[in-house]
């Protein structure tokens, strides 16, 4: 029905006028609340919006109105820095039914000497030194003045392999500048019905002068029970410097 008399100037509602939980999702578009007279300048707390679970810092609210926990199937699990001479790397204790799969991704990694990069499984917090590492690396290589090509490298057979894996099979150069790189998948470590496996992809500028890349694989066929962790080390001496990360793939 039309007015009698001066039309009401209209008073914009602040967020004291509304009930908590009253403003509904269908309401809300692209973050703005609709058939709403709301004073701008008047800020509206999150309670007045109908919505469920519980809102705090590990929590978003999701467009269905719902506080909803962050969930990542790619979790960083430990971080390990080396910058000074360090006879080796372990990452222990981190495997547990949350994680299927592990990745570790090795960043800016030298030795102090001359030397390659090896690694071992870890069962029960003790490197596994029983000489039954098998696997075989693929390298592509190029060197300034001397071509490129490609090579098999760092090939250990079954029942005669040796007391370690290999991450990188030649010598590179034992400073800083000149630095390896590497992204390592494990395979369900805490399996007990299978061999464990990694494979990885690496990259690095060798003392000899040669740019290469790397990708292979490697298995412990001792036994197949579980493992706890895994150690990387230096061929001879220590590292100087390095970033390891390992992460739980879900």
């Amino acid at each position: 029905m039309p007015f009698i008399g001066n039309k009401p100037s209209a008073v914009p509602l602040t967020s004291a006028d509304i009930a908590d939980g009253i403003i509904t999702s269908a309401k809300i578009v692209d973050g703005t609340i609709v058939n709403a007279d709301i004073n701008a300048s008047s800020a509206i707390a999150l309670s007045k919006l109908s919505t469920t679970g519980t809102a705090d810092a590990t929590t978003f609210l999701r467009g269905d109105g719902a506080y909803t926990a962050v969930s990542s199937d790619y979790v960083l699990l430990a971080t390990t820095d080396i910058t000074s001479s360090t006879a080796s790397v372990s990452f222990d204790g981190y495997y547990s039914s949350t994680y299927k799969n592990y990745k570790i991704i090795i960043a800016n990694l030298s030795p102090v000497s001359i030397a390659g990069i090896r690694f071992r499984f870890r069962r029960s917090n003790a490197d596994v030194t029983a000489t039954n590492y098998s696997g075989h690396m693929n390298r592509g290589y190029w060197r300034e003045g001397g071509g490129s090509g490609v090579a098999s490298a760092g090939q250990v057979w079954p029942g005669t392999g040796p007391a370690y894996g290999w991450i990188i099979s030649e010598d590179m150069s034992g400073t800083s500048s000149q630095a390896a790189h590497s992204e390592i998948t494990i395979f369900d470590p805490l399996s007990t019905a299978y061999m464990k496996h990694i494979y990885h992809n690496s990259i690095v500028y060798t003392d000899s002068g040669y740019a290469s890349v790397y990708n292979g694989i490697y298995f412990h066929n001792q036994a197949t029970s579980a493992m706890s962790g895994i150690t990387f080390y230096p061929s001879t001496g220590n590292i100087v410097n390095g970033n390891f990360k390992l992460y739980g793939i879900k």
